[in-house]
């Protein structure tokens, strides 16, 4: 049985929420987040530009214009440290690009970033909103804003069962839910449109093969990864060791075993 993929996965998201046809979904969506209200979405290409090797070429989630706000959404499926600079790159660069753009430096346009992130915790605020400023609360610029959406927040209401606050919060909630929850999910006319195209995307084989392809590369970078790091303790340990460190002390230091760092001592 193929695995069902919910929108906490940044390509589910983008095939269901950047569909052009389903522009209502993604403004419901923005709506809700921003306590706003959206006459008109443009969805932009969302590709970044830079001369930051680490940002070049990068696809953010999405970018979206509507009224005097550009909007650039990111989806964190798990809260990693890496996670706030990474993002703070990406709407940096949003923001050079647009005050790049003309002939004056304006500040009528609100640059924003919506961060959707997993793993933040479930007694965490619903909602942080970030601005740049100094100790007194005075604005440096304005136009820059940061939402950082707990999500782990809304998943503790669903398993609340608490109907009144699901139903209030059913467009947040609805991101996480696999096939079988959201057929338990309160409907109006978004939620049965989303479960709609979160199915017909989750049913395209060619969804499905890119997801598995990518799950794959992950294992295997993560595996990587989990072997060089091995290997840089293993070298520090065998630093420790010809330096007649006690071996108690260099297994609390490394979290290797006492019989691990003993074999390692056999190879000096």
């Amino acid at each position: 049985m193929a695995k069902f993929y919910t929108c906490r996965n940044d390509r589910a998201f983008k095939e269901v929420f950047l569909n052009p046809n389903n522009s209502d979904l993604l403004k419901a969506l923005l709506e809700f987040i921003l306590k706003i209200k959206i006459d008109k979405l443009e969805i932009k290409k969302t590709e970044l530009l830079s001369g930051n090797v680490n940002v070049k070429d990068k696809r953010v989630d999405a970018i979206v214009h509507t009224g005097n706000k550009k909007i650039e959404i990111e989806i964190n499926s798990q809260y990693e440290k890496y996670l706030n600079p990474r993002n703070m790159a990406y709407i940096c660069n949003t923001y050079q690009s647009h005050t790049l753009v003309g002939k004056e430096y304006n500040q009528q346009t609100d640059i924003v970033q919506v961060n959707l992130t997993w793993g933040l915790g479930k007694n965490n605020d619903e909602m942080k909103i970030y601005k740049i400023m100094n100790e007194k609360g005075e604005l440096y610029v304005k136009n820059f804003i940061i939402y950082e959406i707990n999500m782990d927040y809304y998943d503790k209401i669903w398993y609340s069962k608490n109907e009144e606050e699901i139903k209030k919060n059913q467009y947040m909630i609805m991101l996480d839910l696999d096939k079988k929850e959201l057929e338990n999910m309160p409907k109006d006319d978004i939620v049965d449109k989303y479960i709609t195209n979160v199915t017909i995307v989750n049913d395209d084989p060619e969804f499905q093969k890119y997801m598995s392809e990518e799950e794959d590369k992950k294992k295997i970078q993560n595996s990587l990864l989990s072997e060089a790091k091995e290997e840089g303790i293993s070298q520090v340990a065998k630093n420790l060791l010809s330096m007649n460190m006690p071996i108690e002390d260099i297994s609390k230091a490394t979290g290797l075993s006492i019989e691990n760092l003993n074999e390692l001592k056999k190879e000096l």
